[in-house]
């Protein structure tokens, strides 16, 4: 925190004053000794040669002292001269573990040309159909689909693969085929127009359809545990394999699905992303179904 400005004093005329005075000063003296802790704690994780090569403690020593105003300790110059080391340090660091993490997942790749690069900075990867957000300064990367975190892994390329398979053969383990997910969610926005007293082709929220969609996945592809509602991104996943499928009308029914738009997208629980590509996609709100 920057330091408080020094304010003009009168002088004190009573001890009701000098104890008023007294604890004024001694609750900002607190605060500015607090605000400093971060930094000393920070500081002091760098007190040894190996820990010089830790993009997390770099970035966390980094981070606190942008946010600290040392210039009226006298130490100013120290804070300039140790953030340009660092951010320098960081900077090659961070480009070697860039390559050696692109280096090491395409080497685990049968087909180098299946990644894609979305995003430099921070990285984002895709590899069919899955997305990888890579955390340098944390040391982790996140596999994700349509937006929903899936599994965090190491920067370890072959942890970062095998959790791929891993995730994939989920996937595939629960997925069911277009025709069987569209009788199924038929089934579920009926079950939800009861349990709401709507009448047929009314709207209803899609993340209501996720409840009766447990019950009503097929039991020979349910999780090996039982779920109350059908995981977010198995119903992304499905939504867009039927789309693929050129499925949304089926049975002389036609699935309609309502965009989501500003407002109502910034509760993230209430919409679901659907992809259309590597790096393209549309938040959806609602459904509904309509005879053709």
């Amino acid at each position: 925190m920057p330091l408080p400005k020094e304010q003009p004093m009168t002088a004190i005329d009573s001890d009701h004053a000098l104890l008023a005075t007294i604890r004024a000063t001694t609750k900002t003296l607190q605060q500015i000794l607090s605000s400093y802790k971060p930094l000393v704690k920070a500081l002091e994780r760098l007190d040894k040669a190996s820990a010089l090569s830790r993009q997390d403690y770099l970035a966390e020593a980094y981070a606190a002292l942008q946010s600290a105003d040392l210039g009226l300790l006298g130490c100013g110059e120290q804070k300039n001269a140790i953030a340009g080391a660092l951010d320098h340090k960081l900077r090659a660091l961070r480009l070697t573990a860039h390559h050696a993490l692109l280096s090491g997942i395409e080497a685990c790749l049968e087909n180098p040309a299946h990644m894609r690069i979305i995003s430099d900075n921070p990285l984002v990867l895709f590899i069919h159909p899955l997305t990888l957000e890579v955390q340098f300064e944390q040391s982790r990367a996140q596999w994700m689909y349509a937006h929903e975190p899936l599994q965090t892994t190491s920067l370890d390329p072959e942890e970062i693969m095998g959790t791929y398979e891993q995730i994939l053969d989920a996937i595939r383990a629960m997925r069911i085929d277009s025709g069987q997910f569209f009788s199924c969610c038929r089934k579920a926005y009926d079950m939800a127009l009861i349990k709401d007293g709507l009448a047929m082709g009314s709207r209803v929220d899609l993340i209501e359809l996720m409840a009766p969609l447990a019950w009503l996945w097929p039991l020979d592809k349910r999780a090996k545990k039982s779920f109350a509602a059908l995981p977010r991104h198995i119903l992304a996943y499905q939504l867009q394999k039927l789309r693929a499928d050129k499925m949304l009308q089926h049975q002389g029914w036609r699935m309609d699905l309502g965009s989501a738009t500003g407002g109502t997208t910034r509760n993230k629980a209430n919409v679901l992303y659907i992809p259309q590509g590597p790096s393209e996609g549309q938040y959806y709100l609602s459904i509904c179904f309509r005879q053709v």
